[in-house]
């Protein structure tokens, strides 16, 4: 199954992600441990 989610940084709070994974338990993670490029500057992101 695939999820669309949303991610907020939560120091920055009018920046907002919008992604797609197989794997969302993973994925959250990995936006935090800046393994992904376009949200690496913006960390730490929560689900909304």
């Amino acid at each position: 199954m695939w999820y669309v989610y949303i991610i907020r940084s939560i120091n920055f709070p009018e920046q907002e992600y919008v992604g797609a994974t197989a794997d969302l338990k993973r994925r959250l993670p990995e936006h935090n441990a800046r393994k992904s490029t376009h949200t690496a500057k913006s960390k730490p992101w929560e689900l909304i």
